[in-house]
């Protein structure tokens, strides 16, 4: 079970990285343009906020169903830097970003135009999810 869990969210990651991605394009377009935020900016935001939550929620499952959290005390986890950047550091980035994401789909439904905060905020949770992915994941991508 955790091996499915493990993959849904290898594969829902991507699928975040990319509409985080896209938004934070999107955001940066209608900033410089100074456009009114369309229907579409708001689809993007809100299928942001959307995989960006089932994330998490897989994330948590994942964090509490590991064989290393069971097995191994938090004194350990917080002694060995790699283990301690994919069980400490890597899920309380991607709560910042969720948290990031909801802000801004927020603020997309009541504002008429990008603001600057808006495009720093999706600015820092594209590199919040950017930094945070799994090393291992970086090596078997370049490879």
């Amino acid at each position: 079970m955790y091996i499915l869990f493990k993959n849904i969210h290898h594969y829902v990651g991507m699928i975040t990285l990319v509409f985080v991605l896209l938004l934070t394009v999107v955001s940066f377009i209608y900033y410089l343009q100074e456009r009114p935020i369309s229907g579409q900016a708001k689809k993007i935001s809100l299928l942001a906020l959307i995989f960006t939550h089932t994330q998490i929620v897989l994330g948590i499952i994942l964090f509490f169903s590991s064989p290393i959290f069971q097995s191994t005390s938090m004194k350990d986890i917080m002694g060995i830097a790699a283990v301690r950047r994919n069980y400490i550091e890597h899920p309380f980035s991607m709560v910042m970003v969720g948290a990031l994401i909801t802000i801004i789909n927020a603020k997309i439904k009541k504002v008429p135009k990008i603001t600057v905060w808006m495009l720093l905020m999706s600015a820092v949770s594209l590199a919040l999810v950017l930094g945070m992915i799994p090393r291992s994941f970086w090596a078997s991508f370049l490879s």
